[in-house]
């Protein structure tokens, strides 16, 4: 299990998020999107 609280994060002066959290569970499926490119 992974378990993230209070996050926050900020690209150029520009805040993303601000005291996001999220769980992951042993059994959970994850997965980046995004469109070609963009760095993930």
């Amino acid at each position: 299990m992974i378990s993230v609280n209070n996050l926050s994060v900020r690209f150029g002066g520009f805040e993303l998020f601000s005291n996001f959290g999220f769980m992951i569970n042993l059994r959970d499926r994850i997965g980046l999107v995004g469109k070609n490119g963009a760095g993930k």
